[in-house]
């Protein structure tokens, strides 16, 4: 008998955390909603729907905005998630800065803030700085709950281990202890996300209404070559966390080596660090040109590209034909319905990026159907990087509901006892 209250006791809060959850993601997908729409968004009863935004609202999770206009001409009052009260920080970590920004659980974005890191910053004083920044925050958001923070790396990280396993230009970094080294002395969860899968996930977050972004992959192509998978809705991590690495898959076994130990690995060919290398190496060689071999920046080689400069154009073009095979190769190996290009690459020249990538596409996917794969680049606003590592926060939230509801009944036992209890 005692087996079977437990059975029925477990089977009943976990109903009741998917049930919560649920009603969250709902809530942060419609933006603003009724307890009837939640209803028939989730197929729950009403009697659910009204006891969880009872709970949801009990401890500030979520807000009533007023009259809405309903189905049949009716009224209902709208809830909405509390951004005033919970916010959620997300950092990009980047070989040259690192990022920082606060969004609500719905997704928005309320400040970010960017902070460079020089040639002297090494790994010890980075965390440092970030941890300092992380402290800043809550200091400045004092009536704000912050509970939960996510970090995107570039490169595969271990989560089991807590390494970084190789990372290029990034010194320091790999096999760090990142996670140990962030969360030391903090009473809050801090996440470590993939750059690629955050940029992925963001895509998902934002776009969940969109055709074909259940299955999709995110290519980010920058300083490095990554990807991140999204399938039936979920994101693709692989048994040990490191899926999506496909800059490191060889092109040319006889090719330059690579730090992760391979040779001939695709970024070594279409990375923005390849195509600078390209350029300076022309420039050495007096090849004439309007950039200049210390001014590579992403807005400099952008107006080289558009003004038709020689060098610039035909570099880029070259890195756009070698990111092409490695798109075909996913598109024949996933069978997405969306492939997005992103980052510093594709901010270049975008246009002439998916000109070539279809182009090259089209030409090389034979037994499959190319134009049932739409090729785009990233259309977000800000860094999907960034984006991707603060919906990873909030989703962490979002998940699990009971935590928040949890903390406000405690948090009220306290503030309703007598003085000389709440002291002991």
């Amino acid at each position: 008998m005692n087996e079977i209250i437990t059975h029925k006791s477990i089977n009943q809060e976990r109903s009741q955390l998917i049930n919560r959850a649920l009603v969250a993601d709902l809530l942060r997908q419609e933006g603003v909603c009724s307890r009837a729409t939640l209803a028939q968004l989730s197929g729950l009863k009403h009697a659910t729907i009204t006891n969880i935004i009872g709970e949801f609202i009990e401890c500030g999770l979520v807000v009533e905005t007023g009259l809405m206009s309903g189905c049949k001409g009716r009224r209902s009052i709208g809830v909405t998630l509390n951004d005033d009260l919970y916010k959620v920080i997300g950092i990009r970590m980047t070989r040259r800065a690192f990022y920082i920004s606060i969004a609500g659980l719905s997704g928005k974005v309320y400040a970010v803030e960017e902070y460079p890191i020089g040639p002297r910053d090494d790994v010890q004083n980075t965390i440092s700085r970030i941890r300092n920044a992380i402290q800043d925050i809550r200091r400045e958001n004092s009536s704000t709950h912050i509970p939960a923070v996510c970090m995107a790396m570039p490169g595969a990280y271990r989560e089991d281990r807590d390494q970084l396993l190789f990372v290029t230009e990034l010194s320091g970094w790999q096999n760090f202890p990142i996670k140990k080294a962030l969360t030391e002395g903090f009473d809050i969860p801090i996440y470590i996300a993939n750059d690629a899968n955050a940029s992925a996930f963001a895509q998902l977050w934002y776009r969940s209404k969109e055709y074909g972004i259940r299955n999709m992959i995110y290519v980010l192509a920058g300083q490095g070559i990554g990807c991140g998978i999204i399938t039936d809705g979920k994101l693709v991590l692989g048994q040990c966390g490191i899926a999506g690495e496909f800059g490191h898959n060889t092109i040319n076994y006889r090719g330059a080596l690579c730090e992760c130990g391979n040779r001939g690995c695709l970024e070594k060919y279409c990375s923005t660090l390849a195509l600078r290398s390209r350029i300076r190496e022309r420039l050495a060689a007096g090849e004439a040109s309007k950039l200049q071999a210390d001014a590579l920046s992403t807005e400099a080689l952008a107006h080289a590209v558009a003004q038709g400069d020689p060098v610039a154009c035909e570099e880029y073009d070259r890195v756009c034909e070698f990111l092409s095979i490695g798109i075909t190769n996913l598109i024949n190996q996933l069978n997405p319905g969306i492939i997005v290009i992103g980052d510093e690459l594709a901010e270049i020249a975008p246009d002439r990026m998916l000109a070539t990538v279809r182009e090259r596409v089209k030409e090389s996917v034979h037994t499959l159907s190319p134009g049932e794969v739409a090729i785009e680049v990233n259309r977000l606003p800000g860094s999907p990087v960034l984006l991707g590592a603060a919906a990873f926060a909030a989703q962490s939230v979002l998940a699990d509901p009971g935590k928040l509801i949890q903390e406000a009944a405690v948090s009220q036992e306290i503030s309703s006892a007598p003085l000389e209890l709440a002291a002991q």
